[in-house]
């Protein structure tokens, strides 16, 4: 068969190159979609034919990163595949400059990468179906991308001579492609995550960066600033459920949805930041459903009413002193995937020990239906529009999941004025 030759093999990893720019594209927007900076164009890729945004469901899940990490904050998973896609994009152009064909061992690499890569990818896939219960498309496609890099790679091995396998070129050439240029490949990861966590967290609203930063802190500053200039609400809070200990000076009130994946996160934080300002803070939960069966404010209404199901079950849990473990169960049962009904909430019920006639009573009261009410009302005078809604000692911060960094600055900052 002979060699392959010099244009070939620069042919073949021509087409990883495209291949792999496709999945640094990909993989970012994956990033923006973690950090909620994505924007309508990449909703309107996710969503099939108006059905629900996979891609923002997966970024909602506790799966999709790792959260609160010193100096970091959150990153998304999506970010190593982005470094991923950004080292073979380096080591492909490495080897398109290279007049070495046959020994440079940087197909070698790509095709070790890909075929990592790939497995990683398999993984991933089945969390999303199985565990997430999601079909993210832009997650899909970058598994796609891996996959024809990995057949590239294999096809240009391959090619590449008779005289020995892929496994043996495979074992000859990446210890040594990676020893001789262990400085390239370290400034291409370390490039790629500046991009990507600096791109990722970028927002054209703002201007600005979480990076951490001297100008970072001048933001988080003038958001404090902007707080204490904010008008001091009034917002009930007697006879609602809450965390922590009844006279810390430091309240928060949180409107939120069952269904909500981004106040399934701030609960989340919620739950360290009780832990670390042991004493200083209670957190006060209000429902504010994004249904139209027990929502005043909202026009649509789910058939099978899911989130009012979940609100009136936490409040039933409450009225039996077990609002705590209901509370994180529901929120459990979202990450699962599953849609609350009066079967999952029944079960919930179940494993927390509550009363379950008193608590199928309560689920049709006139009482539940009444504080969901209070709630909303409430949350219509508030201006409220969206879930996560969170307010500290009576003013409003922005919605959303809160920023972590700005969040235990502020806190610290209302500490000292204590």
């Amino acid at each position: 068969m002979g060699l392959m030759t010099s244009q070939n093999s620069k042919n073949y990893t021509l087409y990883i190159l495209i291949s792999s720019m496709i999945g640094i594209i990909l993989s970012f927007f994956l990033i923006r979609e973690f950090y909620g900076t994505a924007g309508d164009f990449v909703s309107s890729l996710c969503s099939i034919s108006g059905s629900e945004n996979g891609c923002e469901k997966v970024a909602n899940s506790s799966y999709s990163g790792f959260r609160n990490l010193p100096f970091l904050g959150d990153i998304p998973i999506a970010l190593f595949g982005f470094v991923f896609y950004g080292l073979i994009f380096g080591i492909a152009y490495l080897d398109f400059k290279s007049e070495n064909v046959l020994h440079s061992g940087y197909k070698e690499l790509i095709y070790g990468l890909a075929f990592f890569g790939l497995l990683i990818d398999i993984i991933l896939f089945g969390i999303s179906l199985f565990i997430i219960n999601a079909i993210c498309i832009l997650c899909i496609s970058t598994y796609i991308v891996t996959i024809v890099i990995l057949i590239l790679s294999h096809i240009s091995l391959k090619k590449q001579g008779d005289s020995q396998n892929i496994m043996e070129s495979l074992q000859k050439n990446i210890f040594a492609s990676f020893k001789s240029n262990l400085l390239n490949y370290s400034i291409i990861i370390l490039f790629f995550l500046t991009c990507g966590i600096g791109g990722g967290r970028f927002s054209s609203n703002s201007g600005t960066t979480s990076m951490g930063g001297e100008s970072d802190k001048n933001v988080i500053q003038k958001k404090i600033d902007a707080y204490e200039k904010g008008t001091v609400l009034k917002l009930e809070t007697k006879g609602i459920p809450f965390s922590g200990d009844e006279k810390a000076p430091i309240t928060i009130v949180k409107y939120a949805d069952f269904n909500c994946g981004h106040c399934m996160h701030t609960s989340m934080l919620l739950r360290q930041i009780l832990q670390e300002y042991s004493g200083l803070v209670k957190v006060y939960y209000k429902n504010f459903p994004l249904d139209g069966n027990c929502n005043k404010m909202v026009t649509r209404k789910s058939p099978d009413g899911s989130s009012c199901v979940a609100a009136s079950a936490s409040f039933c849990a409450y009225s039996q002193n077990k609002f705590k473990n209901v509370y994180e169960e529901l929120y459990n049962d979202n990450e699962r995937g599953i849609r609350h009904s009066t079967i999952s909430v029944l079960e919930i019920a179940k494993k927390n020990n509550l009363n379950l006639q008193a608590f199928n009573a309560c689920m049709s009261s006139k009482e539940v239906s009444d504080s969901i009410a209070k709630d909303v009302e409430e949350a219509e005078k508030l201006d409220i529009k969206s879930t996560p809604s969170l307010f500290i000692n009576n003013k409003a911060i922005d919605p959303g999941t809160p920023d972590p960094i700005f969040l235990r600055a502020l806190l610290t900052h209302l500490t000292k004025k204590i």
